[in-house]
């Protein structure tokens, strides 16, 4: 089950994070606060989204094996690019990056 995962997801997340002896704002703890329960928003309407996508192809009759295929590409994509397009859109601006 989720549940689990979840849980532990959270347990090694808690682990890792830095330890530091400043004392955080409270504004700004308040802020990432605020960031985190909107990150975690988008991102479970981005996993709801999938079986709606999935039936979407499937309407427009795709086969099993194709729409595997277009969910890998797009996976596969985002893995590829995912790694270094921050890290050159941060080197050349978000703006030239956006326009190529």
């Amino acid at each position: 089950s989720i549940i689990p995962v979840v849980f532990v997801t959270a347990f090694l997340a808690w682990r890792a994070r830095p330890a530091t002896t400043e004392q955080i704002p409270k504004d700004f703890r308040m802020f990432q606060v605020c960031y985190l329960f909107v990150w975690a928003f988008c991102v479970a309407s981005d996993w709801l989204q999938g079986p709606y996508v999935y039936a979407l192809y499937s309407q427009y009759n795709f086969s099993r094996p194709e729409i595997a295929a277009l969910f890998m590409a797009g996976f596969g994509a985002s893995l590829v690019f995912g790694a270094f397009v921050g890290a050159l859109c941060d080197k050349h601006g978000r703006k030239n990056c956006a326009l190529v």
